[in-house]
């Protein structure tokens, strides 16, 4: 059994191939501005959590030195250099 193709039936093709493109267009203005606020709002959230997690908490008036062990230098690091003036 062989089926002609009518132009009705093409033309009903494509009518529905375009509205259902143009509904999910329409769906996708509406919730893309809701997904992308929201998930803005969780990126947020994350990185104070994050920051609160590195920063320690202190009471007010509390003070600490924090000293950095890297900024020490070793006398294996370089050759000393005898600093000797010249006269002219």
């Amino acid at each position: 059994m062989v089926q002609e193709a009518s132009l009705q039936g093409i033309v009903k093709i494509i009518f529905w191939f375009f509205a259902i493109a143009f509904i999910i267009r329409l769906v996708a203005r509406m919730a893309l501005p809701y997904v992308v606020k929201k998930g803005e709002q969780a990126m947020r959230d994350r990185m104070q959590q994050m920051q609160d997690q590195q920063r320690p908490q202190r009471n007010e008036g509390e003070v600490t030195i924090e000293k950095n062990a890297s900024a020490h230098t070793s006398k294996s690091s370089g050759d000393y250099v005898d600093y000797v003036e010249i006269k002219d």
